[in-house]
């Protein structure tokens, strides 16, 4: 029998390195900032403010996200209320748990936050399934992936039916992989 549409809302949020992140960018301006009082030029030093407290917004928007899970898709909205185009549910062929350790996150990810990248393919001692849902792994080393990740650990893996695929590290992994699982089924 077929499932209920779900309508799941979730959440990501800034790990240690995403809040060092924001804070460097900060820091950053600051100094650029005295740096330009230093010199006599306030106009440079209220603009360097202004631009690092801007590149620090986005990075945080990038990392603390709201997401909904329904017939349309995967939609995230940065910093949890400016919603991007959804990631269509047409394009989901399954979903997997993934995990990912810390020491290898960078690598395989290629960085944190909101970002269309090439992840490295799993191992398959990584993945773990889904409900009755068989794990599936990529030919490829590399795959174009559209990622939200935002701290190591358990992450939620969608395969696409072609690139891109989709990858988010959700506070609520559990839950996300199973409303994106009952997403697909009841669109079958």
């Amino acid at each position: 029998m077929r499932p209920e549409t779900p309508f799941y809302v979730g959440t990501t949020r800034p790990s240690s390195v995403g809040w060092t992140r924001i804070g460097v960018t900060m820091l950053a301006g600051v100094a650029v900032a005295l740096l330009m009082l230093q010199r006599g030029n306030a106009p440079a030093a209220v603009a360097g403010i202004v631009i690092f407290a801007l590149l620090a917004l986005w990075t945080w928007m990038t990392q603390h996200t709201r997401f909904i899970v329904d017939g349309h898709g995967v939609t995230v909205s940065l910093g949890g209320f400016w919603p991007q185009k959804p990631w269509p549910l047409a394009d989901f062929r399954t979903v997997q748990m993934r995990d990912i350790p810390q020491s290898r996150t960078g690598v395989s990810v290629g960085g944190y936050g909101w970002r269309r990248t090439t992840v490295i393919t799993p191992e398959l001692e990584e993945l773990t399934p889904v409900g009755s849902r068989k794990i599936f792994t990529l030919r490829e080393n590399r795959a174009r992936y559209r990622a939200l990740v935002t701290r190591p650990g358990l992450m939620v893996e969608i395969i696409g039916h072609e690139a891109p695929h989709y990858l988010i590290s959700p506070e609520d992994p559990v839950a996300t992989a199973e409303a994106v699982d009952q997403a697909i089924r009841a669109r079958r």
